[in-house]
Formats: C-alpha cells, structure tokens, sequence
C-alpha cells in the first residue's frame, strides 16, 4: 500500500537536534545538508515542503553545481519513498532529472550515475521496464568512464534490479554478481550493503526467501558494523517482512519489536514508526485480523498522527470501515467508506484505488448486496488489468465469476471464469519460468564455482612450480659459492654472490613463513608487525654473521699460487696454506 516507504535515509539526530544544527550551520552546503535531514524526517507533509523548498532554493542560489545536484537527488529519493501519493512519483521525476542536468553540466559523473539510477527506479516503479532499462544502460555507460567504485556498483546494481523486474533473472545475477566483486574489491560497506540488498529483492522475487533472509543478514551485519542506526532499523523491518512472507508471523513479530526496542535504544523515535507499520501491515495483510489491526493502529498515537500529517487520513477511514465490517457494524462502515471513498480517488495511486475497491466490494458481499459487489470488484479488476498484475487479475476474476453466479448472470460469470483460467494459466508458466530460472541461476553458480576451483588449483600450481623454480635455484647459488673457492676470482666478486645468497635464502624462508603467519594472526598487523620484528632479530644478525664466516673461508681457501712466478709464488702458497689450515681449525 505504499507505507513501506516511511523509513527514509537520514542523520543521526531528529528533531530539535537537527534545528539545532541548521542554526549553527557555518557553510550553504551544511545548511543545505540539514534542512534536507529535516524534510525527510518531518513527521508533517507540508513542513517538509518547506524544508525542501528552503534547501532547493539555497543550493540553487550557491550555484555550486554539485551541491544542487546532491540535493535534487536527496529530494528525488524522498518523494519516491512516499510513492502511495499520488503526483509524487512525477516529482521525484522532475528532481531527477534536475540532478541530471546539473551533474551533466559540470562533469560530475558519479551523480550523473546516480541520476540515470533514480530515473530508472521511477520508471521500475511506474512498471514501465524499458524506460527504467534505458537509463539503466545510460548509468552504466557514464560510469565506465570513472574510476569510481561507488558509480560502477550504482550502476551495475541498478541494472540487476531493472532485470529482476522483467523476470530475467539470470542476467540480474550476473549484474549482482558484478556489483558484488567491485564492492568487495573497494571494501566499501556502504556499497556492500547496496549490493545485499538487492540480491535479497532477487531471492524474494523468486520466492527463496531462505536466500534473501541471508542477504539481509548480511547487510545487517555491514550496518552494524557501521553502527548506521537508521540503516539498522530498516534492515531489520526488511528481514521481519521475509520472516512474514515465508509464514513465520511469530518471528516476523519478534523481529519488528527488536527493531522497535533498537529505535528506543538510539532514540531514533521518527523511524520507530516504520516499525509500527509493519507490525500493523503483519495483523492487517498477513493474517487478516482486522480488528486487531484497527485496535493496534488506534494504540499508537504517533503512527495515527503520522498518517494525518502525511496525507494518508483516507487510509484510516478504510481501515476503520473494513474493521466495522468484520464485526458486523454495517452503518459504521459504510459512514467512512463513503467518507474516503473519494480521498482514495484523489489522492491514492492504482494499488491503493484497487485495495479500497476490493474492500467495499468484501462490504457489499457480506451485506449480499451482489450488484454493487460486483461494480467495485469490476474496479478492481479493471485497475489491476492496467498494471498486469497477474496474481491479483486472478483472484478479482474468480470473485467476479462466483457474484455473476450469484445473480444469475451466468453468461458473465462464463466471461470471468474463462479470463480467470487464462490468468491461472499464465500464473502456471510464470511459476514454470521462475523454476526454470532458479535452475539457470543454481546453473550459473555452480559454473562460477568451478571456475574459482579451477583458478585455485591452477594458482596453486603456479605457486608450487614457483617455489620449486626458487629451491632450485638457491642450491645452484649454494654449488656456484663452492665452486668460486676452487677458481681464480676476486675477492668483491665472491662477497657479491655470497651476500646475493644470502639474501635469496633468508627472504625465501621469509615468503615461506609469511602465509603461516598469516594465518596465525588472521592478518590482524599489529600482531605481524611483532611477529615480522622477532623474525628479523633473529634473522639480520645470522644473515650477518654466516655471510662474514663463509666469505671469510672461501677466500682463505683458495690457493692463490697459481697468480705467483719462482720463490715469491712459494713462499705466498705456504704462507695462504698456514693460514687457510688456522682458518680452518678455528672454524
């Protein structure tokens, strides 16, 4: 319905902290950042115009190119999380493409992605594909000119989302899985948890929700890592929808009260509602216990003043209605279905119009008033037919079969019967096609998976012929530094080949160590660093020493009287022999 959207990014302070700061605010681009934090967490839809407006105007009147188009952006997001109004999805279009504009002008080609990002999410959510995957494809051509991780991911992401929507999974996967490899590359949490996130949108979509639960952990762990409040709590509303959607209400409720007793934690009180919505969402839309819905909703003043202040008064007309319904207080409900009947008309966008319709066609129905059952339910079915929504065409066309049959129209009833059996059979070969992709993506996987087997073993190869190649050549040195005390060199030249020995040995017995090492410490440095400062105090001292020794043998050891004539070569062989045979003993 659209409530989903409450939780909305923003600061770490509410309220009077953040009219605090916008008063000590020193620079545009502060004040700017504030008034924004303001409007997105303004629990009044027309105060957070103001904020909005305010920010708009002073970051168009700094003319710094980069700030208006951050706050273009900013506001973009902000109306696209209120998308249940209607009009808001046209406004985050304009901001968008405002942000467009100004980030084309100045170069600045990271929000230029985010641009081409936010458009193509409007248009996803419009459910018009092609558009969203246009822009999608401009924001991965903008960002292949930037060394910016931030873009790529934005970008890649972004077009996995555009083919999760047109149901082509297995190119989604390979854009997630390319969006994930950049995000672990940069280490970057921030892009991490982008990218979880939208791999957990594709698991739900295919109906694993097993998977996406363990992607949104994994993006609740990054947040906490963080320790991104706001992030966090959406996280954790997130994964109580999953537990909700996989038939564990007992624990999808235990999670939104974590989410709740977290927000007191942090005092973050505005997004203490979201989770109030989905608890509400959960007793409304999950189990269907309308009443107790209705009694939970009128518990908590803050989400029914917030549903006032935000323009969704008509939503709490409905719920008042269907709830009076299932206790049978027919007057009552009719009263404020008629009350919002045409706030639903005006504001509320197709989801919204087709849920309302359905309900007073439920009204209608108990009251066996079949006729004006079946004009709303023609609303409703006819809403949903614009979108395609298959599931939902389905179930308005049997509700409509079985009303005809009930007035004795059974020529319509035929009508809607037939139309119910064509959606039922396109449900058949989506729920086919979804199977096939799970196996085209359980496929891929495992084709990545052997691939990075094979890379492994391959690497370990390398390695392994490598060190072979390295003891090799350390015992050629070896037998080369025994040689040179048998052949007429200089002294420099056999300190030169020793000392390079040396080095090649101790820096090998360093490499061999190092993998240990790192495994021992779990590559914390700290505990490197000392291990590595141990190695080389014992280390320098022996290489010093064994180098001094051996240069020291050979060059004693060599018979030099080849190089001398007569008396004079004599005298200097005994002379080097009595040295060499001293040398010698003492080593």
């Amino acid at each position: 319905m659209g409530l989903v959207g409450f939780a909305q990014d923003s600061s770490a302070f509410f309220g009077d902290s953040l009219k605090k700061r916008l008063a000590g605010a020193q620079t545009t681009a502060d004040k700017v950042h504030f008034l924004m934090d303001l409007a997105t967490t303004a629990p009044d839809s027309m105060q957070a115009e103001v904020y909005a407006r305010e920010a708009v105007t002073d970051a168009e009147l700094s003319r710094d190119r980069r700030l208006m188009a951050t706050t273009y952006l900013r506001n973009g997001e902000r109306y696209l999380n209120i998308q249940g109004l209607e009009g808001n999805l046209e406004k985050a279009q304009h901001c968008f493409e405002l942000a467009e504009q100004g980030a084309k002008e100045d170069g600045l080609l990271r929000l230029l992605t985010e641009s081409y990002a936010g458009l193509s999410r409007m248009w996803r959510i419009k459910g018009d594909n092609e558009k969203a995957l246009s822009f999608s494809n401009l924001a991965m051509a903008t960002a292949v000119n930037t060394d910016n991780d931030s873009a790529k991911v934005t970008a890649y992401a972004t077009m996995g989302d555009v083919y999760r929507d047109m149901k082509n999974m297995p190119m989604a996967f390979e854009h997630y899985s390319e969006a994930l490899s950049l995000a672990e590359e940069s280490r970057d949490g921030r892009l991490l948890r982008r990218v979880y996130l939208g791999l957990s949108y594709f698991y739900g979509a295919m109906l694993e929700y097993g998977k996406a639960i363990d992607e949104m952990m994994q993006a609740y762990e990054v947040d906490r890592r963080l320790w991104d409040g706001s992030n966090m709590l959406m996280d954790l509303n997130r994964l109580g929808e999953l537990f909700g959607n996989n038939k564990q209400h007992d624990l999808a409720l235990q999670v939104y009260e974590h989410s709740l007793a977290l927000a007191d934690t942090l005092h973050y009180d505005l997004l203490k509602i979201t989770s109030y919505f989905r608890i509400f969402n959960l007793y409304y839309f999950q189990t269907r216990e309308y009443v107790k819905a209705l009694h939970y909703l009128l518990g908590q003043r803050v989400l029914f003043d917030y549903l006032l202040h935000f323009g969704y008064g008509f939503y709490l007309m409905q719920i008042k209605a269907v709830a009076f319904t299932e206790e049978g207080r027919y007057d009552s409900a009719m009263y404020y279905f008629r009350l919002a009947e045409p706030l639903v008309s005006e504001r509320g966008n197709i989801e919204v119009k087709a849920g309302f319709c359905q309900s007073f066609g439920d009204y209608y129905i108990k009251r066996r008033q079949y006729p004006e059952a079946i004009g709303y339910y023609r609303k409703a079915f006819d809403l949903v037919a614009a979108e395609k929504d298959l599931d939902n065409e389905q179930g308005f066309a049997d509700s409509l079969q079985r009303l005809y049959e009930q007035v004795g129209d059974y020529r319509s009833a035929l009508v809607y019967n037939r139309l119910a059996s064509a959606e039922g059979d396109s449900l058949r070969a989506k729920t086919q096609e979804t199977e096939l992709m799970k196996l085209e993506v359980e496929t891929e996987n495992r084709r990545k998976e052997r691939q990075a087997r094979d890379e492994e073993l391959n690497k370990e190869r390398r390695h392994n012929i490598q060190y072979m190649g390295f003891t090799a050549g350390l015992v050629l040195l070896f037998i080369t530094i025994v040689m040179l005390g048998r052949l007429p060199v200089s002294v420099g030249v056999i300190r030169t080949v020793v000392f390079l020995s040396f080095i090649f040995l101790f820096e090998f017995i360093i490499l061999l160590l190092d993998r240990t090492i790192q495994a021992w410490t779990h590559e914390e440095p700290w505990k490197v660093l000392c291990i590595k400062i141990v190695l080389a105090a014992g280390l320098v001292p022996l290489h010093h020493w064994l180098e001094h020794r051996v240069i020291h043998y050979i060059s004693h050891r060599r018979g030099r009287g080849s190089h001398a004539s007569g008396a004079e070569g004599v005298v200097a062989a005994v002379t080097e022999g009595t040295q060499t045979m001293q040398g010698t003993h003492k080593i």
